[in-house]
């Protein structure tokens, strides 16, 4: 779905809407009819749409029951109300024992765009709301009237607590916000209730956000100190051990453990916003697996006469070989207790 946030902001259009009241209160979801006429709302909740557009990846497990629902819901006219009454039904005996469930609807929309047809699903947490009207006084003064409301749609980003976009053309993608969830995860409970899972995990997540910024440092060579062009993968594993988690909306700690304060920086962040979208986690938050970026194994050097040194860490740590300049010279030494092959050598190690 890599154009669908662009499709969502500019030509998306809701062809039908249905919501039903769930909460910890209910026995069973309080069923509702349809709301006739959506595009007079169209705009309010296609903005609210638009955030979850930027969401990460899911994709529904093998012969999943919401999938097959949601796909004869699109295609059917009296299926999309039949659909929407299950998965009220489902959403509801799912949560109903979870004490942070908070009343609420469960919202279901067909959505059409020049390209495709969508379904949408949103939990909507009810919002105390103050509203307030004025009244003229006999003195000419203006008297404010203040009335609570309980059940309203507000704008505000917290009460869409839920929320998933389903594209069931060819393999059905999902893409998910859960205000409740860490690190672009979906909580355990709203997964099962898609009956879905994350398209990439956290540690191929990593893998790919190492390979996006080892390319960010070969396609910018020319304006970047040898120190990481010369170890451009060590340099790369180095900048993520320093951080916890990337958002790839604020990529800026990443960047500066990387590159410091370089005054190219808008080239290098331009650079490394293309490399995470060919790796397709342009949206997708990571929780590094810092057992991913390791320091390998066998690390290597070569000098310019073309002699060729592998090593591990723990040989320099060991003080087994030892790298150090002298008169502007690079110089290297080393000790054994004997030599294992003293050969030709063939091209392996």
């Amino acid at each position: 779905m890599e154009n669908q946030e662009l499709e969502f902001k500019q030509n998306a259009k809701i062809e039908r809407m249905i919501f039903h009241i769930i909460g910890p209160g209910l026995k069973a979801p309080e069923i509702l009819e349809e709301v006739e006429d959506p595009s007079i709302y169209e705009q309010f909740f296609l903005e609210r749409l638009d955030e979850t557009a930027k969401g990460t990846s899911y994709s529904f497990n093998s012969a999943s029951g919401v999938e097959q629902q949601v796909k004869t819901a699109l295609s059917s006219k009296h299926a999309f109300v039949d659909c929407s009454e299950i998965l009220a039904h489902r959403f509801q005996e799912m949560f109903d024992k979870d004490a942070r469930l908070i009343a609420g609807v469960i919202m279901f929309f067909k959505i059409k765009t020049p390209s495709d047809t969508y379904a949408a699903i949103i939990k909507y947490d009810d919002i105390r709301v103050i509203s307030y009207k004025t009244q003229l006084t006999d003195q000419g003064k203006k008297r404010p009237i203040l009335d609570i409301i309980l059940n309203t749609f507000v704008q505000d980003r917290k009460a869409l607590q839920k929320s998933a976009i389903i594209n069931t053309t060819n393999e059905s993608k999902i893409i998910c916000i859960d205000r409740s969830g860490k690190n672009g995860d979906i909580t355990d409970k709203f997964r099962q209730f898609l009956d879905a899972q994350r398209e990439f995990d956290h540690s191929t997540l990593t893998d790919r956000l190492l390979a996006a910024t080892v390319e960010t440092i070969k396609k910018n060579k020319g304006i970047l100190p040898q120190h990481l062009t010369k170890r451009l993968k060590s340099a790369a594993r180095e900048a993520l051990s320093a951080i916890k988690n990337f958002d790839p909306k604020k990529p800026e700690s990443l960047l500066a453990a990387l590159f410091g304060n370089h005054p190219e920086m808008e080239k290098l962040k331009e650079t490394f916003e293309r490399e995470l979208k060919k790796q397709k986690i342009h949206n997708e938050k990571v929780e590094i697996d810092h057992t991913k970026i390791g320091a390998k194994k066998k690390l290597i050097r070569e000098t310019h006469e073309g002699i060729r040194i592998i090593y591990e860490q723990e040989h320099i740590d060991n003080k087994l070989i030892e790298f150090y300049e002298k008169n502007g010279e690079h110089y290297f030494k080393g000790k054994t207790i004997e030599y294992n092959v003293d050969d030709e050598y063939n091209g392996k190690n």
